[in-house]
């Protein structure tokens, strides 16, 4: 590992600000949602069309045809005949009007016989409907309602350890899985309040409108494949101009051409790799620290939090910082990130004591998972950015 010294570490793209997650894309009525959900009542109505007119039809018949066979015996009127087939067709019953003569008792026969079949048309109806809608709640074909969350293409080695530490993290997850097993095996990592799972072409807009890209505020693009990686971060930003864009590629060599591109954040798993395996060679308890520190598992994070005019140690010395999140809660602060003249943030590691915090800047800090959560509830925001 390279020694902590001040120095740009990180360097995040133009679609990143100053400010919390909720500040990213303006106000949130300026990017509407435009659900792809369809109510169960409405698409079951729209399938009923046949079986109301059907009914309608035999309701009519019923009416019509027990007054015209029972009229020539003065027995019923219009009125009675359709108070009649109403009781029918509804298997009530009441027996207080009945056919007298065998013309009109035949034709009661064949309207029971119509009204079971429309009884099992209509049961056979709401099964079908029922069962697609389970079908299409499984596959995600609906789309999500989520906002604020972040959107996942890509569900190979690299999206699944991403989505396993964003559901450890708490965060609203929208994953867009290449197979329907996937989809199926997503669903039992986390409720649908917190995670959503469909399958498709990634980078499609009518995939990205069903994991709601407008409303999200940041996309992970690890498709396994460089290039439709780079059409789905395209089309991403696109569909949403202020969300943060991270991706993973397998080629280095395209990292220039992304954040050229507009990628907020470009990540290579074999560069990564390669940095670890390096340090495991010499010095393996660093290279472990890393691993450690990169996931939740091992009951210890690393977290940033941007500082608001509020925040206890939004104009504090580097010294007096460290003392007061101590004493908070027993975390270290190892470093900040703050936004250039160009709009970019540039974290910074090990700052000199002379640096003093000022409002939007984000502070780096590392402890286990209960001292995170009590600095949190000191610092007054949520962590992340």
């Amino acid at each position: 590992m390279a020694p902590a010294t001040v120095a740009p570490l990180l360097s995040f793209g133009p679609a990143a600000t100053p400010v919390g997650r909720n500040d990213l894309g303006g106000p949130e009525a300026a990017r509407p949602v435009k659900s792809l959900r369809v109510s169960y009542a409405s698409r079951l109505l729209s399938r009923l069309w046949i079986f109301l007119a059907g009914y309608a039809a035999v309701y009519l018949t019923a009416t019509f045809g027990f007054y015209y066979l029972e009229s020539y015996h003065g027995y019923p009127d219009v009125l009675t005949a359709a108070y009649w087939a109403m009781v029918t067709l509804s298997t009530i019953g009441y027996g207080d009007v009945v056919p007298t003569t065998p013309d009109a008792r035949l034709f009661v026969i064949g309207i029971a016989a119509t009204e079971v079949f429309l009884g099992a048309y209509l049961v056979s109806i709401v099964i079908s409907v029922v069962a697609e809608e389970s079908q299409h709640r499984l596959l995600g074909t609906f789309g999500t309602d989520l906002k604020d969350h972040i959107v996942v293409l890509g569900y190979a080695a690299v999206g699944s350890a991403v989505v396993r530490e964003l559901i450890a993290q708490d965060e609203k997850v929208a994953v867009v899985a290449e197979t329907p097993e996937q989809v199926a095996l997503l669903h039992t990592l986390a409720s649908d309040r917190k995670l959503f799972a469909t399958t498709g072409p990634p980078g499609d807009a009518t995939i990205l409108k069903r994991v709601n890209i407008e409303s999200a505020h940041s996309v992970v693009v690890c498709t396994g494949d460089d290039t439709t990686t780079l059409i789905a971060a395209l089309n991403a930003r696109a569909m949403n101009p202020t969300i943060r864009i991270v991706v993973s590629v397998g080629r280095p060599e395209l990292k220039q051409t992304l954040k050229a591109a507009g990628v907020t954040y470009v990540a290579s798993p074999a560069e990564m790799a390669g940095r670890l395996c390096a340090d495991a060679a010499f010095r393996p308890e660093v290279a472990n620290m890393v691993e450690d520190l990169t996931t939740t598992e091992f009951g210890a994070d690393m977290e940033e939090f941007v500082l608001t005019q509020w925040t206890p140690i939004s104009r504090q010395t580097l010294p007096e910082a460290e003392a007061l999140v101590r004493k908070a809660s027993d975390c270290l602060v190892i470093g900040y990130a703050r936004p250039g003249p160009d709009g970019e943030f540039r974290t910074i590691l090990n700052p000199p004591m002379s640096f003093q915090f000022q409002p939007g800047d984000a502070l780096i800090v590392v402890g286990t998972l209960a001292n995170l959560h009590r600095l949190q509830q000191w610092i007054g925001v949520p962590q992340g950015r």
